[in-house]
């Protein structure tokens, strides 16, 4: 909440429209500074399957739910607040986003003070032990609000979303500056969704939702937007065949995806769509809004003007010749996707 503090429900009650859910529990942080981001840790991370918290003032904290208050659990003795386990204050600004690695071992966060950090949560468990590495490294500053994050490659790179919005690239393990920019989105990306190792969603100020893949650098496709309003957050189902964004408009907004899995196939509905009968129970029942209709020379993109943006930059990716080898195949999977989207005309007789 606005006080800096967290409560936590019960999902099921929450959802239901017949009963009004009580929280079960309330972490009091006494910082009274909003918080801005929260993060799930996996279950093979080195403190557990606990959360963590991002506030308006770069303070991040790491909770256990079996020490807060009304949990019936043992209260700590320390000096931070109950539930409470981890907690450090290295950013000037808040705290934009969280991921972290496949073993869970380590925790980054991106931040609108135009820095990334990461933290070893291993040995910030053992802070009383000798450590030969840093506990947590900080990049450089980036000159631009970082605004998002994910992990992608299989965890050798990291993609943050910035404020002027070009997607930056880190090699991990090279903390201090950049591998790699993508240029081309025109407003910020405030969300980022990974679909899968080579591919994410953005989502960005410009209120529209894009397919973006992830060196080779290329825009598959406009998956729908916004109206103009801003995107703040991404979400699967937990079947991944449509996606929840949520924007300022104060809607929440469903979109199939189902066209992003390998062994999607057309429906019977969708085929007719394809041959120009118009079918509307499909967006109708999933709430969709209509397909984008900015065409390529409308856009304010710059993706046709990427290469020589490119060509400019005299960064060197010396990790991209590693996926050389892959890249035909992305290029293949990727480019079955953008055929599944519709072009400007389909679009355009759709809505007549």
């Amino acid at each position: 909440g606005s006080a800096g503090d967290v409560a936590y429900l019960d999902a099921e009650a929450a959802c239901s429209l017949s009963s009004s859910a009580k929280p079960l529990g309330r972490f009091q942080s006494f910082r009274n500074t909003p918080m801005n981001v929260l993060h799930q840790l996996p279950e093979n991370a080195p403190t557990g399957p606990l959360f963590v918290t991002g506030d308006e003032k770069g303070c991040v904290r790491i909770w256990d739910e079996r020490l807060s208050s009304g949990s019936g659990g043992k209260k700590q003795k320390s000096a931070l607040p109950d539930g409470c386990v981890l907690s450090w204050e290295e950013h000037e600004d808040y705290i934009s986003g969280f991921d972290h690695s496949q073993d869970g071992t380590s925790l980054l966060a991106s931040s609108a003070d135009a820095t990334l950090s990461v933290v070893d949560l291993r040995k910030a468990l053992n802070k009383g032990q000798h450590h030969s590495e840093p506990i947590l490294r900080r990049s450089d500053d980036m000159e631009d609000e970082l605004l998002s994050i994910t992990v992608m490659k299989n965890g050798r790179k990291v993609v943050c979303g910035t404020q002027q919005g070009v997607l930056a690239v880190w090699s991990w393990g090279t903390w201090g500056d950049i591998s790699d920019r993508f240029p081309g989105h025109p407003q910020s990306v405030d969300a980022l969704l990974k679909v899968d190792e080579d591919t994410l969603l953005t989502g960005s100020s410009d209120g529209v939702l894009r397919l973006v893949q992830i060196q080779p650098d290329k825009l598959v496709g406009v998956i729908g937007d916004h109206d103009g309003f801003p995107i703040e957050k991404l979400q699967f189902n937990s079947t991944r065949t449509h996606v929840g964004s949520v924007s300022h408009d104060n809607l929440v907004r469903l979109w199939d995806v189902r066209m992003l899995q390998d062994d999607y196939e057309m429906d019977e509905e969708e085929e007719e769509e394809e041959t120009g009968k118009p079918s509307i129970e499909t967006n109708a029942a999933l709430g969709v809004a209509k397909a984008h209709r900015v065409t390529a020379n409308e856009s304010d993109d710059e993706w046709e003007d990427m290469e020589d943006d490119e060509d400019l930059d005299d960064i060197d990716d010396s990790d991209s010749d590693d996926d050389s080898d892959n890249e035909n195949e992305k290029a293949t999977v990727n480019d079955k996707r953008a055929g599944r989207f519709k072009s400007e005309n389909e679009k355009f007789f759709e809505d007549l």
